[in-house]
């Protein structure tokens, strides 16, 4: 799987990249197994992908028919409730850091039953119990899908 996870990116951006990479693992309902990834990254992607495949994916391989791979193009700190709230989540993502805690949540670019910013929102502080001082993102990505 690891092979094929390299070449399919390959396609999309060099080895010796250094972009940020979230992958989603689907079984064959089309059900979300795991997900990890990081909108920043010192290492390349193969480095990177590396890592991920060794402390995730290959942990659930024998379960994945479907591998999405958002390969982060771009992300801005969001100040301006406004602008963040205007947003259209079919194209952007959310990402939120606890100042304090520097733990960070994600809602991925086009993710299923979240059509707005403020629904994002709810749904990671719901799901995480956010609270506090926090800084938000927002990024586009290019998704890549890889049936298995």
């Amino acid at each position: 799987m690891l092979a094929e996870i390299k070449s399919e990116l390959a396609k999309h951006c060099k080895p010796d990249e250094k972009k940020g990479l979230f992958f989603s693992l689907f079984d064959v309902h089309g059900k979300i197994i795991a997900s990890n990834g990081t909108i920043e990254t010192d290492k390349t992607t193969n480095e990177l992908t590396d890592l991920i495949y060794n402390g995730l994916l290959a942990k659930h391989e024998h379960l994945t028919k479907t591998i999405v791979i958002d390969i982060i193009e771009s992300y801005f700190q969001e100040t301006d409730i406004n602008k963040l709230l205007s947003l259209l989540t079919k194209d952007y993502g959310i990402f939120i850091v606890n100042n304090e805690t520097k733990k960070s949540w994600v809602i991925l670019p086009n993710t299923k039953g979240v059509n707005d910013v403020k629904t994002a929102i709810t749904l990671i502080k719901q799901k995480y119990g956010i609270s506090g001082n926090v800084s938000m993102y927002s990024f586009r990505s290019e998704r890549v899908t890889i049936g298995l």
